[in-house]
């Protein structure tokens, strides 16, 4: 599930660099990590004996160690996520598609995949990856934990852009659909 450490952190970066891999909307800020979800912010920085932790501006008591804050933040972000089930992402976050999948940068610039292969075990049929209503302008994947879901804005994505959909926002739905048929897969029309 997660990675194991039984190291010491030289620097609060090196926590930030460990974290960073596994939690969303985290940055570093003035020597502090900082992890916000929904209307919840923990903030964790280095102290003498350890780390000190702030959850929505108030310290929380105690100092944590090294292996402890990382699971102490993993936990924080768990709890948290425990009711979501539909990640929203623009579609010009999406980088690259190929038969296997889609993969979309987040807002902080970091790669994830969708597997075609996951979506279709949790589709309606063996090979219904996503649902798509181009009334509403969207694709949402049946990824296992959460559906990630593409919103298609009136905006026009020129070739210079990271997207792999360039042109309208029809143009760039009609895209999407073509590559998962062409990759063997369907997607489940609700429009």
């Amino acid at each position: 599930m997660y990675k194991v450490y039984h190291r010491n952190y030289k620097s609060i970066e090196e926590l930030y660099d460990d974290l960073s891999d596994a939690v969303l909307n985290i940055s570093l800020e003035n020597n502090k990590i900082i992890i916000h979800y929904n209307s919840d912010t923990l903030e964790i920085e280095s102290c003498q004996w350890g780390y000190h932790t702030y959850l929505n501006g108030k310290r929380e008591a105690g100092e944590w160690e090294d292996q402890d804050i990382y699971f102490y933040a993993l936990e924080f972000v768990h709890e948290q996520q425990k009711g979501l089930t539909e990640l929203e992402m623009n579609d010009t976050s999406i980088v690259h598609i190929i038969n296997e999948g889609i993969t979309y940068s987040d807002e902080f610039d970091r790669k994830h995949f969708i597997s075609y292969e996951d979506c279709a075990m949790n589709g309606p049929t063996a090979s219904c990856v996503a649902e798509r209503d181009i009334t509403k302008w969207y694709f949402k994947f049946y990824s296992s934990s959460v559906s990630i879901k593409f919103m298609f804005r009136s905006l026009f994505v020129f070739k210079k852009s990271n997207s792999l959909l360039v042109g309208g926002k029809r143009k760039r739905f009609e895209a999407l659909r073509q590559a998962i048929i062409d990759s063997g897969y369907t997607s489940y029309d609700l429009s």
